[in-house]
């Protein structure tokens, strides 16, 4: 009976670390790809800025201060109304800034934070 192991696959790989000029970066990239295609060689580049990692705004486009309004809000258990109300202004105006059709200014930002216990500066 055989097993099935997992090997690294780093094991025959040697990883290189350049460092070059910002300005230089797509042509000498560019280079070393053809030149490791020409010596049928597998390759993976990775850029020092990309650390895999995605942005909140890439993967929520429409993300705005106004949902974290309406999430706040959802937790708290309250109405569009009932925060209204709390905070000084009308349903509307909650309805507009949640939907990111007003701009949340810093003294509406701080009277949104008291009420929905969080930091002014989510809504800014």
């Amino acid at each position: 009976m055989s097993e099935l192991t997992k090997v690294l696959t780093t094991e025959d790989f040697a990883e290189i670390h350049i460092r070059i000029p910002g300005d230089k970066k797509e042509r000498i990239k560019k280079l070393i790809e053809n030149m490791l295609n020409l010596a049928d060689v597998r390759y993976f580049i990775r850029d020092e800025a990309d650390d895999g990692s995605v942005s909140l705004e890439e993967i929520f486009p429409d993300l705005h201060a106004g949902s974290a309004i309406c999430g706040l809000r959802y937790r708290e258990e309250m109405t569009q109304a009932q925060l209204a109300k709390k905070i000084g202004v009308s349903s509307r105006h909650v309805s507009e800034m949640e939907n990111g059709r007003r701009r949340i200014d810093k003294e509406t930002a701080k009277r949104l934070a008291k009420i929905l216990n969080t930091t002014y500066k989510v809504f800014l």
